[in-house]
C-alpha cells in the first residue's frame, strides 16, 4: 500500500513494478523487491583472506645470455655423426650445438658427444639433413650451460 510521497519503481532483478517502500538496495548495487528478489550478502564473502607472499626466496640477477658461433669447415651429409668446424674454441663435451642445414633455415640441434679433436666434433644425433661448408654452427654454451642427454 502506498504512503504519501511513495513512488513506483522497477525491480532490477525480476522487472516487476513496486512501490519504492516495498523495495531495498541490495549488496550487489541492485534496487530489488523485498518479496522474493532481495538476497542477503553471504557471510563467507566477508572472511579475511591471508596475505599471499609472492616474493622470490632466492633472487639473483639475470645473466646476459650470449651465443657463440663458428662455421662448418666441410660438408656434412645427412645422418653424419661428426662434423668439421672452422674452430673448436668454446666447444666442450656435452655442449649443445646447432648446425644450420641447407634448406628452409632449419637448424639441427644436438649435443657434443666427447671432447673435440682437431677441428672434428662428434655429435650426439645423426644429421637430419645435409649442411654445406660455411654454414653457421651455433654454440649456446658460451655461458657454461650443459646439455642434459638421455644417456
Amino acid at each position: 500500500m502506498a504512503r504519501l510521497g511513495d513512488y513506483l519503481a522497477i525491480c532490477d532483478r525480476c522487472g516487476g513494478q513496486f512501490y519504492a517502500s516495498e523495495m531495498r538496495m541490495e549488496w550487489t548495487g541492485l534496487f530489488v523487491c523485498r518479496r522474493g528478489c532481495w538476497e542477503r550478502r553471504h557471510p563467507q564473502l566477508d572472511l579475511p583472506t591471508p596475505h599471499d607472499d609472492q616474493s622470490v626466496p632466492i633472487a639473483r640477477p639475470d645473466v646476459a645470455q650470449t651465443m657463440g658461433s663458428t662455421t662448418l669447415g666441410g660438408d656434412a651429409a645427412k645422418d653424419a655423426l661428426s662434423i668439421t668446424v672452422a674452430s673448436i674454441t668454446g666447444i666442450s663435451d656435452k655442449d649443445p650445438i646447432g648446425i644450420e642445414l641447407d634448406y628452409s633455415d632449419v637448424v639441427h640441434w644436438t649435443y657434443v658427444n666427447g671432447t673435440p679433436a682437431g677441428n672434428t666434433v662428434v655429435i650426439g644425433t645423426g644429421m637430419i639433413g645435409a649442411a654445406s661448408s660455411g654454414n653457421t654452427v651455433h654454440l649456446p654454451a658460451v655461458n657454461s650451460e650443459t646439455w642434459a642427454s638421455a644417456t
